[in-house]
């Protein structure tokens, strides 16, 4: 099959869409979360680094109870305004309906989240929010849009039993549609969107669910009609309905 490496998403692509020292603990100096809102945090890994990301939290879900929790990352650079704005406009209405709590951060310095030194630091950063959010059965839902998807693929194949679920719009691994460490993705369910028009990643995403379906591993492609690289019909509640279909 032939192997697709995306480059990062560029700023037009972009605009058309819409300090704590332990490594296990959020930054106690963020702003306390407000039920339905969304609201900016940081937290600083145990090199020094600092992570911001956002943060929905259900009306009636109390810290330290287990729950549904979505970790998502956003596209194009990933910066902090952009994951603030996918999970306004994409996540929040259908993850306050589901009961599900949403994270998602913005690359640090260290670069997109997809490259080696920052995805490194995605555990710490989960395990900061298990112990504030826990998952329900320790393991978070994953999504991700374009280089975020990208970002998903890559903390999935890093840390596979983190995580029940992968949800990209459109995404596939940082190596290629056919990249022999999918084969780590073996106890998750795996949905995949496209824009028909999408032409390089629509080639990788097949290329990904005939990887997944010869490993025997549980996936769904979804070509939208008429959709390019961003897929404006797709709504949150398509995407919810996408995790809760593939979550293992």
């Amino acid at each position: 099959m032939v192997s697709f490496r995306a480059r990062p998403l560029v700023a037009a692509a972009v605009l058309a869409l819409a300090a704590c020292s332990s490594a296990t603990t959020a930054d106690t100096t963020a702003a306390p979360v407000v039920a339905g809102q969304v609201t900016r945090r940081t937290f600083t890994t145990t090199d020094g680094t600092v992570v911001e990301y956002v943060l929905l939290v259900p009306e009636g879900r109390t810290a330290g109870a287990p729950g549904k929790v979505l970790f998502a990352f956003p596209p194009g650079g990933q910066d902090i305004d952009l994951a603030e704005r996918i999970v306004s406009e994409r996540w929040r209405d259908a993850a306050l309906e589901r009961d599900y709590v949403v994270l998602s951060p913005a690359a640090p310095a260290t670069g997109l989240f997809f490259t080696d030194a920052s995805a490194a630091l995605v555990p710490e950063l989960l395990d900061a929010i298990a112990t504030e959010y826990p998952p329900e059965g320790g393991r978070f839902d994953l999504a991700g849009v374009s280089n975020g998807g990208l970002s998903a693929f890559a903390a999935a194949i890093a840390t596979p039993e983190r995580f029940r679920s992968l949800v990209v719009f459109p995404g596939n691994s940082p190596d290629g549609g056919d990249d022999p460490a999918l084969a780590r993705l073996t106890g998750l369910g795996v949905a995949m969107f496209v824009g028909a028009e999408d032409t390089g990643w629509l080639e990788a995403a097949r290329d990904t669910e005939a990887a997944l379906e010869d490993l025997g591993i549980t996936v769904e492609l979804t070509e939208v009609p008429g959709e390019g690289h961003i897929i404006e019909s797709l709504t949150g509640a398509d995407l919810f309905d996408a995790i809760e279909r593939v979550r293992t």
